[in-house]
């Protein structure tokens, strides 16, 4: 009986999903519905439901195609990326690729938002951090070990290289306001993007601090990222730039620890 139920339950997925129709036999028709009638509501709740999901995770690239519109882009997006997961929390991970690939004539700077939509529900989901790194805990550093020291992120960090001007674009849709011109540069700007006070926050970075927060991930020093940042700075300045940068990432959050090495 088991294995019928599983079997049975799995002939009902491949039906939803679009994979297969042989459920239909297993649904005794009536006098006042076929059985493809009787299955159709739950056909297309499901997909109702699966619109409605990535609406929540897509909210602006919905208002950038319009509903109507988005409604046919998340059916097609089904056809070749069904809902494979529990959880229907990740049924859009797909999205930013299909729409690479696919004929609109804004591909890619809907992929580009899409891409952000999804770092920012991926930052927002993130587990929370033991800790804090503060100021006053930067302040008890003694001044020579400072070469020596690494830097632990927030596992809410995250950065995005947009080639389009997105984030001041989806802000603007975001809050109902006019949104600006559609810009695209010959080189992308790094986004950072983090949690902090229960919401998203993103800033764009200079080459500079793009480089140094990428190089401080991997798990470059203090010392090794000075010698990086001569390539944007003086001998006479980088240490001082460097620290900068350490006193925003702390400003901002996204330091949870330092760790000196030995």
């Amino acid at each position: 009986m088991p294995e019928e139920l599983h079997a049975l339950q799995h002939r009902f997925q491949d039906y939803l999903e679009g994979k297969s129709e042989d459920f239909i036999k297993d649904i005794v028709s009536s006098e006042n519905a076929l059985a493809e009638h009787r299955l159709g509501a739950y056909y297309n709740a499901y997909r109702i439901r699966l619109i409605d999901c990535l609406a929540t995770d897509f909210p602006v690239l919905r208002k950038e195609v319009g509903a109507e519109a988005f409604e046919y882009l998340v059916l097609d997006y089904l056809k070749l990326y069904p809902s494979e997961h529990p959880s229907v929390r990740w049924v859009g991970r797909h999205m930013v690729e299909f729409l690479q690939h696919s004929t609109h004539e804004n591909r890619d700077f809907l992929a580009e938002l899409a891409q952000f939509e999804w770092a920012q529900g991926l930052s927002f989901d993130a587990a929370n951090s033991d800790q804090i790194f503060t100021m006053d805990a930067m302040a008890v550093i003694p001044p020579e070990q400072w070469p020596s020291m690494s830097f632990a992120f927030s596992p809410s960090t995250r950065w995005l290289d947009l080639y389009w001007n997105i984030p001041p674009y989806w802000t603007a849709l975001d809050t109902d306001g006019k949104a600006p011109q559609k810009q695209i540069e010959e080189y992308p700007t790094r986004w950072l993007i983090w949690r902090k006070d229960l919401r998203p926050n993103w800033r764009s970075l200079e080459a500079a601090e793009a480089w140094a927060i990428e190089a401080s991930f991997k798990g470059a020093n203090f010392a090794e990222l000075c010698e990086g940042l001569l390539e944007w700075f003086g001998e006479e300045s980088v240490a001082m730039s460097a620290a900068g940068y350490l006193k925003q990432w702390i400003h901002d959050e996204i330091i949870t620890d330092i760790i000196i090495n030995a």
